[in-house]
């Protein structure tokens, strides 16, 4: 799907919302209201009336979806053209509004699921008559009665959609406008979905084969069953240490000129079903995920949005009727699984941006206004509620676990958390040491006998248990290993990398961290604006370690400080000014680096650093020292300048830049290592369509000497320049070009530079006037002649 495709679907979902803003947030408000008149009323006059009580909680619902609906249309207008700037080109102001994002539209969706889930527990109390009627709690409906929850599954379902048209408009703008396809087909690379295929088949294939297996057959297995787990284990191993040569002879395979031809004859390639999946897990990571608040931004914001968001359909999968408390259990899992999944996203994009030391590239596919770590922890630690509850509810259709002594299963939400327990404790690794010392697990739901037999219970014969029974504690077991294997040890795995990242600075080796431990670095070591002691003593070493290694000497990589300029927290914005001023580092932008250099120069020159006298006070040989060491910097920024990108810097530079390059000319004096530089910033200023710039030509062929016309040449330069660049009382004596030929490529810039400007403008006539007074001033022959030149061709 193009851009320009995209952008008109935006514009019709635009206006199918145009109840219009305000107008439809009161009309639903309204609607809303009248519905609650109608409940209140059936309260205070204690009818029992089920269709009037149904039509106010109707009013109630659609209203509230009417004004939020609208409201979200409103909170996107606003912040449409936030999302479309990059990060770094944000005010402040923009900031704080793209961190709210759309958190006020969850306060709607919490009220949503909590009113549900309200109306759902109340209606089995039956003292409350006007709510009884409702049948849907579990213990109070009635068979066939499914229309109320429908109704309530519906007003959930509907809950979620002013959220998820608004994540679909934001996920649009990402690709539209910061290359971030809402339909990323590479997420899952094809070997690793049909190994994982592949995989799973050959576990459900095995489960299957293993849930039929009779009891003497199982007698007969058990000998050599040990043996071949052995040596399945082994062959395990073995298949990982081969995959990896496989592939890449497959890919070698996949390069060559007839591959790529009976490829291209392929109506249907082996690519398909990945890209396929890989769609599907972009909508989960893109508009399912956000769905849980974990991409929301403030102090514990995003770790309470998840919980009031699982809660609710976490107490709905208990407490409504089987099999509908399904579509809450599925519905919070799902949510869990994006969520999941859009946290290994952010891993890699992680991972990504420590190998390229940018997070604003088309190769990060998420970003990192979030870590997610804790909030997908959370996510799969509300699994062991959801998996036990989704048992029940499923057992209650296929009925294939009872209660311990073949009855009815007394205390459900008891019971089947215990029944969860019980296999947890034989599938965690490390734990189901409890056979070991015959520990006995007991758990009051087993299974029932595959023959049906009324009241035969499963008395630890697995052998006879149901197919299907075991298959759903086989299920579950699994989800604990998926929640074990690939959750939590992955956070450990993160939180080892992080700790590692840490060392290796200390000692020097590296220079910058990944995204997330940056951010920690720097709000750990500022206090408000000014770093702390142990920070400062930090970086001190980390340089200590560099120069040991003959490494570079700068206190964090200048790719990520130029990034951090523009971050969005204060406290690591300044910390990377910090380090920048207190180190000779130059990063962001070439303006920026010039903004920098100018900034050091004069802090080193007048003021010098805590350690070190001001450069002006140093004797003649330190001052040439500085000097060399400065000229190559000053060198490369200045043909970053002259041959600057358009997409980094605008061809015009700005005022301000324009200002330090005039500040630099003063710093540059007549030393002659500054000499190639000085021919560079002419070649700058004719090239900048700015008053200023040719006031800084003029001033370095301005005479210095005391006679009158000399003087008024002079002040005349002076009062033209602001103040802020040659400092206070500038007389601009001794920027002028000791050599004539090279006052003759000022006079040469100026032809140049007057060249922008139409024959009737005002300043071509203030070059006119200039280069007249300079006539009878300018002594060299080879400058005269340039300058006459000049004045004929302007």
């Amino acid at each position: 799907m193009d851009n320009s495709t995209a952008s008109s679907i935006e514009t019709k979902t635009l206006r199918i919302g145009a109840l219009d803003g305000s107008d439809g947030v009161r009309t639903g408000l309204l609607v809303s209201l009248a519905g609650i008149s109608i409940l209140a009323s059936e309260v205070i006059q204690h009818v029992t009336s089920r269709e009037t009580v149904w039509g106010g909680l109707l009013l109630f619902v659609v209203g509230l979806f009417i004004a939020n609906f609208s409201r979200m249309f409103q909170i996107w207008t606003e912040l449409r053209p936030i999302f479309e700037a990059k990060p770094a080109e944000r005010s402040q102001s923009q900031r704080r509004k793209a961190r709210q994002g759309f958190r006020e539209l969850f306060f709607y969706l919490f009220l949503v699921l909590g009113f549900s889930t309200a109306l759902a527990f109340l209606s089995g109390n039956t003292s409350i008559t006007w709510l009884a009627g409702l049948q849907l709690h579990a213990e109070a409906a009635e068979q066939g009665q499914s229309l109320q929850i429908r109704f309530l599954l519906l007003t959930i379902a509907f809950g979620f959609v002013p959220l998820i048209v608004g994540f679909c408009l934001q996920a649009n703008v990402d690709q539209n406008y910061h290359n971030r396809q809402l339909f990323y087909g590479k997420s899952i690379s094809v070997p690793s979905f049909y190994y994982g295929s592949a995989i799973l088949l050959g576990i459900i294939a095995l489960a299957t084969w293993a849930a039929r297996v009779s009891s003497n057959q199982q007698e007969e297995m058990g000998a050599n069953l040990t043996f071949w787990i052995t040596i399945g284990v082994v062959a395990l191993f073995g298949l990982f240490i081969v995959l990896p040569h496989a592939q890449r002879w497959i890919d070698n395979w996949a390069d060559r000129e007839s591959m790529k031809i009976t490829k291209q004859a392929t109506p249907l390639t082996v690519s398909a079903l990945p890209t396929l999946f890989s769609w599907i897990d972009s909508a989960f990571v893109r508009i399912l995920a956000p769905l849980t608040g974990a991409t929301q931004n403030g102090p514990l914001v995003p770790h309470s949005f998840v919980v009031f968001s699982l809660l609710p359909l976490t107490a709905l999968g208990f407490v409504l009727p089987q099999p509908w408390g399904l579509f809450p259990i599925f519905l919070g899992m799902l949510m869990i699984l994006a969520l999941g999944r859009r946290w290994a996203w952010i891993e890699e994009d992680r991972e990504t941006a420590s190998r390229l030391l940018k997070t604003d590239s088309p190769e990060i596919q998420v970003g990192f206004d979030n870590d997610l770590k804790d909030e997908a922890l959370l996510g799969y630690a509300a699994l062991f509620i959801l998996v036990p509850l989704a048992l029940h509810q499923i057992n209650g259709v296929v009925e294939v676990l009872a209660g311990k002594d073949g009855g009815e299963i007394a205390d459900p939400f008891f019971a089947w958390i215990s029944f969860f327990g019980g296999e947890l404790a034989k599938a965690v690794p490390f734990v189901d040491w409890w056979e070991i010392y015959n520990v006995k697990i007991d758990t009051p739901i087993a299974g029932v006998c595959a023959d049906n037999v009324e009241n035969c219970v499963l008395n630890g014969v697995p052998g006879d248990m149901n197919p299907l029974a075991k298959h759903l504690t086989f299920a579950s077991r699994a989800m604990v290993d998926l929640v074990i294997m690939a959750a939590l040890l992955q956070a450990i795995g993160i939180w080892q990398r992080s700790r590692a990242q840490q060392k290796l600075y200390n000692s020097g080796q590296i220079d910058s961290f990944d995204p997330f431990t940056e951010e920690h670095f720097f709000k750990h070591g500022m206090r408000n604006t000014r770093p702390s002691s142990k920070f400062e003593e930090r970086i001190e070493k980390y340089m200590e370690q560099r120069s040991k290694l003959n490494l570079a000497l700068v206190p964090y990589n200048e790719t990520r400080l130029g990034e951090l300029l523009d971050h969005h927290d204060a406290e690591v914005r300044a910390g990377a000014e910090w380090m920048i001023g207190a180190y000779p580092v130059l990063v962001g932008t070439p303006e920026r680096k010039l903004q920098q250099l100018v900034s050091q120069w004069d802090k080193v020159w007048k003021e010098g650093n805590p350690t070190t006298p001001p450069v002006s006070k140093l004797n003649i040989v330190e001052q040439r020292a500085w000097r060399r060491n400065e000229k190559l910097r000053v060198e490369a920024l200045l043909e970053e300048l002259i041959d600057r990108d358009q997409e980094r810097v605008p061809k015009e530079l700005s005022d301000h830049a324009v200002d330090n390059l005039i500040r630099l000319i003063v710093h540059f004096g007549s030393h002659e290592e500054f000499q190639y530089a000085r021919i560079v910033t002419v070649d700058l200023l004719a090239q900048i369509h700015q008053t200023k710039a040719f006031w800084g030509l003029a001033a370095q062929v301005c005479p210095e000497g005391d006679s009158n016309p000399e003087k008024e040449i002079q002040n005349q330069i002076s009062a033209s320049l602001s103040a802020d660049i040659g400092g206070e009382g500038r007389t601009w004596v001794g920027v002028r070009y000791g050599r004539q030929e090279m006052r003759v490529l000022c006079y040469r810039a100026m032809v140049e530079y007057s060249n922008m400007f139409e024959p009737n403008d005002l300043l071509l006539e203030t070059i006119r006037s200039f280069l007249d007074r300079m006539k009878g001033l300018e002594v060299g022959e080879a400058a005269r002649t340039a300058l006459n030149s000049a004045r004929r061709r302007i």
